[in-house]
């Protein structure tokens, strides 16, 4: 390190040996870093981490620094406090400036050759290298000549490294508001406490209205009405005197925008006592300046012009007229600051997303529709292609279609821009409902929101869940090489780091390995196939009491999310099957596939067999997962595997995806009225009416759901079965990390001897027997509509094991009530009818 650079003069200043001093606490750490006279992009240079970090470091509560990071860490905080201490008892009044000789102050002529402008005149594709002398600090201004908060607008950043001294306090800064270097200081962050540089913080903070020509930065609030509209909370926000009625959930709100702040923040308004027991808010981080715009924008024709609405109801005109041009101009952090942070430390950020409304696809000469509904996608010789490669830019393998992808390479990184076509079915009308339909404004709220709660969309909902599970769990990380003598990348023990082969068993008929020993297409028998799916099952007509018949009606129960409740604490395999041929004892800690006969098991005809997913019982040896043989065994029957494939190294690989989707979903359902705390009466109301809530609420949380039991899915993506495949020959999701069909099948093994526990305990307690059983929807003969009495056994208590009304994924809701005779009508000829119930128009016709 040089001795001109002023991170470089510290650091050889400090002893990096002896006892490590203990960390201070956030606000103190912010206090010493900024009374020494550093930045935040300054600390993250002295530690190897991004500036990011260090925010995460000084937030509250703080993400603790450790290993040899925090070390370092906690040595120069405590440097910076006795440098402070030692400058205090010298009752020094010159202000400090840390590991550099005061320097001259330069001319009127080197003043004039490097002014501070608002645009500079290089494109983001070639940033030359920028090298600014520090001129003598400018006289503070009054009060009268600065305004006393600054518009969310009116600032920029500085290149990476580069800081000049505020005009305001005399310390260094990377913002510059107005022409002129300073803290930035938003009206949001006085109302958050946080005092403007050079002045002390007070006691407490008063928000001051907010100017009519000002955009105001959300603050975190629960949602007060559920038939207010994302964007007319914006607006309503934005209107001094109006009534705030957010319709998006907390966590969705957009942090503040802000430059190194000039003290540490402070947590956000707690949020009342009967929404704290509904649901754990996240903790609310702050966004990088460089990400100030939020994760993505929407594009739309507005008064003849292409327009980006921003997820907090701001917009923003964009110039570009090709893709490649927009593509730059999404990247170009002086135009536009989209994007988000990493969810880990060992990710990458999440990358800006563009959605092209109609409007903005004619724009640029995009088609409406696309002529090939097959593949979905631009042929690769069509002129739009063309001019995007021709520019310098790449597309994915996927090529160009309804979500497309576009990069550049520079200086070794990928630099890129995800697109979302609306016309083009990039929001599936399954999930998604009728949000291709909403205004501009209403769209970037909520996927805002989604972006926020979840992660930023990347595709259809299946690849967003898919992409969700890496960045929440990297498969390598950057770590120091003594040998290479640099950072190389190191795969993260207890991920899915590594592209494994599935074991036969666990592969599908179209895969390879299956192909090798049964190359004719459909002839691996039945039992040499691991076969674990939700059930779906029918009692036979015959087997109905003529107590259930003499009820009056029949009642389903669903399970909220079921497949997403299958995976909490759930340990799956990491790494390789390990084959064990010859009887091996069975292991219930060791996800894998057994192979072992349970046809001896007997179980009461008016259940559903636990061990297929047909309901029936087996016939023979077959191939098991883990958490079948385990609830085998806990039904009392003797197993014994003849054959194995386990894999021994495991973890619970999936709980930080179930967090995530979880707390997405209680924070939606709660704004929705749905919350943890409603007694059954209160909770079955409260399901009833919240879909004619706001729209876009629902249409959120059927997203949320949809990305769970879609990401689930992807993990056993198979082939298109097109013309262009061939039985046997491998496709493309094998390459992926996060193909692992012996995943899927621990989760719907998992979720389906969940069910038929409480099922089996129900009956057992109660005497009450199911009908029917689709997949996560099981239906009993009552007496009236409600369900409230399958919830309880003979003694009116709840029953132990059974079934519990809630939102919570894993508790039931009520699916819906039909009379008894319109299901025995049904059953007779062996209908579904959980299938069914939701439907009040099926009735038979004679």
């Amino acid at each position: 390190m040089g001795g001109s650079d002023p991170v470089a003069a510290v650091l050889d200043r400090i002893p990096f040996d002896g006892p490590v001093p203990p960390l201070p606490d956030p606000a103190e750490r912010v206090r010493l870093r900024e009374a020494f006279g550093w930045t935040v992009t300054q600390m993250g240079q002295a530690n190897d981490v991004r500036r990011e970090t260090v925010w995460t470091w000084e937030s509250d509560p703080p993400r603790t620094p450790r290993g040899e990071k925090g070390q370092r860490y906690a040595r120069i905080l405590a440097y910076f406090a006795a440098e402070l201490a030692r400058a205090g008892a010298q009752d020094d009044s010159a202000s400090l400036e840390p590991g550099l000789e005061p320097q001259p102050a330069p001319d009127a002529a080197a003043a004039e050759a490097t002014p501070l402008e608002l645009d500079f005149d290089f494109d983001i594709e070639d940033p030359p290298e920028l090298s600014w002398p520090d001129p003598d600090p400018a006289p503070v201004l009054t009060e009268t000549a600065q305004p006393e908060f600054d518009a969310p607008e009116s600032f920029m950043h500085l290149p990476e490294g580069i800081t000049r001294l505020c005009v305001r306090c005399g310390q260094p800064t990377s913002s510059v508001v107005d022409g002129q270097p300073r803290h930035v200081y938003l009206q949001a962050m006085a109302a958050m406490g946080m005092p403007r540089c050079g002045t002390r913080p007070t006691a407490q903070a008063t928000p001051t209205p907010t100017p009519r020509n000002e955009t105001p930065t959300p603050t975190p609030t629960v949602a007060a009405t559920a038939s207010a509209t994302p964007a007319a909370a914006a607006r309503a926000a934005a209107v001094p005197g109006a009534a705030p009625a957010p319709a998006l959930p907390a966590a969705a709100a957009p942090s503040v925008p802000a430059a190194p702040a000039p003290a540490a923040p402070r947590r956000p308004a707690a949020t009342p006592a009967s929404r704290r027991k509904t649901v754990k808010k996240p903790a609310v981080k702050p966004v990088p300046p460089e990400y100030a715009d939020g994760p993505l924008a929407v594009l739309d024709i507005t008064d003849g012009s292409l327009t980006a609405h921003l997820v907090d109801g701001r917009t923003l005109p964009c110039p570009a007229k090709t893709l490649q041009a927009l593509a730059t101009w999404a990247l170009d952090k002086k135009k536009i600051r989209l994007g988000a942070v990493k969810l880990h430390d060992n990710g990458f950020d999440q990358d800006p997303l563009l959605v092209l409304t109609e409007g903005a696809v004619a724009h640029f000469s995009l088609p409406t529709d696309l002529a090939d509904q097959e593949d979905l996608r631009l042929p690769a010789d069509d002129r739009i292609v063309k001019n995007i490669t021709k520019a310098g830019w790449e597309l994915t393998k996927s090529g160009f279609g309804p979500w497309a992808r576009i990069f550049k390479r520079l200086d070794g990184k990928r630099h890129c821009v995800q697109l979302a076509l609306v016309p083009w079915g990039a929001l599936e009308t399954r999930a998604w409902g009728k949000a291709g339909d909403l205004s501009a404004a209403d769209l970037a709220a909520m996927l805002g929101t989604y972006a926020r709660l979840v992660i930023t969309p990347r595709g259809t909902l299946a690849v967003t869940g898919d992409e969700l599970m890496t960045a929440l769990r990297p498969p390598t990380k950057a770590e120091w090489s003594e040998k290479e003598n640099k950072y190389v990348s190191a795969k993260v023990p207890h991920t899915l780091h590594t592209v494994v082969e599935p074991a036969p068993c666990e592969a599908p008929d179209e895969h390879p390995v299956v192909a090798a020993d049964y190359p004719e297409e459909g002839s691996r028998p039945a039992s040499e196939a691991l076969d674990e799916e939700a059930c779906i099952w029918v009692r036979p007509a015959e087997l109905i009491t003529d107590d259930e018949r003499a009820r009056t009606h029949v009642a389903a129960l669903d399970v909220q999310v079921a497949f997403l409740a299958a995976c909490r604490r759930l340990h799956v395999g990491t790494g390789p099957a390990i084959h064990y041929p010859r009887n091996p004892d069975f292991a219930p800690d060791l996800p894998g596939s057994w192979y072992l006969d349970l046809s001896h098991v007997e179980t009461d005809p008016r259940l559903p067999s636990p061990f297929t997913s047909s309901g029936a019982r087996p016939e023979g040896p077959a191939w098991y997962a883990t958490p079948t043989v385990a609830y085998a065994v806990e039904l009392g029957a003797d197993v014994r595997p003849v054959e194995a494939w386990v894999r021994e190294t495991h973890s619970p690989y999936l709980q930080p995806w179930y967090d995530t989707l979880r707390n997405a979903y209680l924070t939606v359902m709660a704004d929705l009225g749905v919350t943890q705390d409603l007694d059954d009466e209160a909770f079955l109301a409260a399901m009833a009416r919240y879909k004619d809530g706001d729209p876009l609420l629902v249409a959120l949380a059927n997203a949320i759901k949809a990305t769970a039991k879609s990401g689930i899915g992807k993990l056993r993506q198979r082939p298109n079965l097109g013309l262009d495949h061939v039985f046997g020959a491998p496709w493309p999701a094998l390459k992926r990390l996060t193909w692992r069909p012996d995943i899927r099948a621990m989760i719907l093994s998992k979720a389906r001897t969940n069910m038929h526990r409480k099922m089996y305990n129900l009956a057992t307690t109660a005497g009450r027997y199911p009908l029917a059983v689709n997949n996560d929807c099981v239906v009993y003969a009552v007496d009236g509509v409600s369900p409230l009495p399958l919830l309880l056994g003979p003694d009116g208590e709840p029953i132990r094991g059974g079934f519990r009304l809630g939102v919570n994924p894993g508790s039931v809701k009520h699916q819906g009530s039909q009379t008894i005779d319109w299901a025995l009508d049904l059953l007779v000829d062996g209908v579904n009818i959980a299938n069914e119930i939701k439907d009040v128009s099926l009735v038979r016709v004679a």
